[in-house]
């Protein structure tokens, strides 16, 4: 019995039968926003099948996303929720290889399936593939370029190499964003790199017959970050003066990524292609307010700093690190003795000012990951909270949670307070932080967590940016950020053309393997969007309707299972 239940489909004589494209961080309104005239493949794809505003798995951060739709699996199946874990107050940077599940490229190879993957981030190691090609993606904060270990089989990184040069993560170097002229190169630097990107899949493309081809984009997500109040005229960072190209450049960037859609399907094979087109979250810009939450944690009565730390030093040696190093100096650092000074910096840079032992609740305080844990008895070694005290912790929680408000507008700051066990389900859910945050927005607009040992002297949970830090560098807070809504997009012969629909990224990995007719892994986490599909679509595939039996069940849902069937033909 094969691992999906169906023996392997015989390939067809097109170039590639399934292309899947991963674009970080593109966001369906501003798609939308820039209308069909400036992106004539992505408005044309949008009419000919199905879309959505996709809802990212929370909080709506890259690894675990990318992880999410690759593996089909929930965070707490595959356990990959950030760059590092927290293990008692120490930091450890894993990335990809803390991943619990295969890809579902390794289980496809398994059926015989030719598949590539291609630079998805938190890859690394790659899958030894038996018919195909597997490239890792970025795994780090510092990650700058790909040796021969990210690359399956070893012999395609020579070839690639020797014809498109060093594949680099991060030739711009987001962590000298504030040097004069940056920002002004980055849009033409972007479209460069996707124009070469573009040529790379093409010419991978050309070297087999494909069944499953998934390559990944990332300059849609660095665009977002650094270049949305150059683009967006009521951002509260906006400049006060912006160039007119520098006001272009993020449509630039997406018209480049546009384009690439438009060469990849044609090359691909045309109309005759199954598309799938993917991004991890949304992008929006960023408010001009800074929250501590550690500060606000304090002035709750949830947290005590110490007097004095040696912290400073440790701020100091990280932003050296960061500034002045070059890429590739940097990376060896960061890599040295299986990373152990990047985690002993990182573990003191975000809880070196606690006082851990007379605190009850702390956070990493990270932009794009609003987490909060508890100081719990028998986990963490000067453990405060006992474990039957946590749902008094968290009811106290959610009353400060409510009494936050913005000092500016009295409005409240905190949409939800949600439980891990709330969000996530299987067997590493205990590797999520306790609690996560959901914010609200101000005015449309993000508010920035930034650590708050590098908080001003005397300031308290909140400021306000000053005009020198609106458009920031990586590792401080940027003028886009993400959105827990991002996109998908599903055209070919499958799907029809039903234009938007409601779905969730783990739903996106189910229904291409129902576009395949295979059947679902009883570890997939998300549906098949049906209402998405032609009637006739895997209807031949008889262990689906099983399985689809066996996930209603569970949801305890008739009438959804009987819709399901109704879609297949089984039922009048």
């Amino acid at each position: 019995m094969h691992p999906f239940g169906l023996p392997p489909i015989l390939a067809s004589t097109m170039t590639t039968r399934h292309l899947i494209l991963g674009f970080d961080g593109a966001d369906l309104e501003l798609i939308r926003e820039l209308g069909a005239e400036t992106l004539p493949h992505l408005h044309a794809q949008m009419r000919a099948g199905a879309f959505a505003a996709l809802r990212s798995a929370m909080p709506p951060a890259t690894l675990p996303n990318w992880t999410t739709f690759l593996t089909g699996g929930d965070p707490g199946q595959h356990g990959v929720f950030d760059f590092a874990e927290r293990r008692d107050y120490g930091v450890h940077f894993v990335g990809g290889t803390r991943r619990a599940m295969p890809t579902l490229w390794s289980r496809l190879d398994r059926l015989g399936m030719r598949c590539a993957s291609i630079g998805f981030p938190a890859t690394w190691p790659p899958e030894e593939l038996g018919q195909g090609y597997f490239i890792s993606g970025w795994d780090s904060p510092v990650a700058f370029e790909a040796d021969a270990s990210y690359v399956w089989p070893p012999d395609l990184h020579s070839e690639i190499e020797r014809r498109f040069g060093i594949l680099r993560f991060d030739e711009f170097d987001q962590f000298r964003a504030d040097a004069r002229g940056w920002h002004a190169a980055l849009g033409d630097n972007l479209v460069r790199r996707i124009e070469a990107r573009c040529a790379l899949a093409c010419w991978l493309l050309d070297r087999k017959e494909w069944d499953f081809f998934a390559f990944y984009f990332g300059e849609s997500d660095t665009a977002a970050h650094h270049l949305w109040s150059l683009h967006d005229p009521n951002s509260p960072r906006r400049p006060a003066q912006v160039d007119p190209a520098e006001g272009k450049a993020l449509a630039a960037v997406y018209r480049a990524l546009d384009a690439a859609l438009g060469k990849l399907l044609a090359h691909a094979g045309g109309s005759g292609v199954e598309l799938t087109l993917v991004s991890d979250h949304g992008s929006g810009g960023a408010s001009d307010k800074v929250l501590y939450l550690n500060r606000w944690l304090q002035e709750a009565g949830f947290l005590h700093f110490r007097e004095a730390t040696s912290l400073p030093l440790v701020q100091g040696l990280k932003h050296a690190a960061l500034s002045y190093l070059p890429p590739r100096w940097r990376e060896r650092i960061f890599r040295f003795r299986d990373r152990a000074l990047a985690n002993r910096l990182e573990s003191m840079s975000r809880f070196g000012a606690i006082d851990m032992a007379q605190s009850e609740v702390f956070s990493d305080e990270l932009n794009y990951f609003p987490a909060l844990h508890l100081n719990l008895r028998g986990r963490e070694s000067l453990g405060r909270v006992a474990p039957e005290e946590r749902w008094t912790i968290a009811a106290r929680l959610r009353e400060a949670c409510g009494r936050l408000r913005d000092p500016w507008t009295g409005k409240a700051v905190v949409r939800a307070l949600h439980t891990r066990e709330s969000l996530f389900v299987g067997e590493h859910i205990e590797r999520a932080p306790d609690f996560l945050l959901e914010l609200e927005l101000d005015a449309g607009y993000s508010y920035n967590l930034m650590p708050s040992a590098s908080a001003p002297r005397g300031t308290g949970a909140w400021r306000k940016l000053g005009p020198e830090e609106y458009l920031g560098r990586k590792g401080r807070s940027l003028p886009g950020s993400h959105r827990p809504r991002g996109l998908f997009l599903a055209s070919g012969p499958s799907v029809a053309p039903v234009g938007e629909i409601d779905a969730a990224i783990a739903d996106a990995s189910a229904t291409l393997l129902a576009r395949a007719g295979i059947a679902l892994p009883e570890d997939l986490s998300g549906r098949v969007l049906w209402e998405a599909l032609r009637e006739t679509t895997s209807a031949e595939a008889l262990a689906l309707p099983a399985a689809e039996q066996r996930r209603a069940r569970s949801e305890g849902d008739p009438a959804r299972l009987e819709e399901r069937l109704r879609l297949l033909g089984y039922m009048d």
